[in-house]
């Protein structure tokens, strides 16, 4: 009984130290801004390998 009474305080400790959802809600909202300000950088598509030509039949 008292390892359930000491988990279930834990999980109130997190809570109560949590932050603001209204303030995550915000960060979150500046971190899209900023995202969308700065493209992201284009990679090169790579090169296929070059095809090898099939023998010519002989007439």
């Amino acid at each position: 009984m008292q390892r359930l009474s000491t988990v279930l305080n834990r999980g109130r400790a997190e809570t109560k130290s949590a932050k603001d959802p209204q303030t995550i809600f915000r960060e979150f909202l500046a971190h899209l801004a900023g995202a969308h300000r700065k493209p992201a950088a284009r990679r090169a598509a790579p090169k296929p390998p070059p095809r090898k030509r099939s023998a010519k039949r002989a007439k």
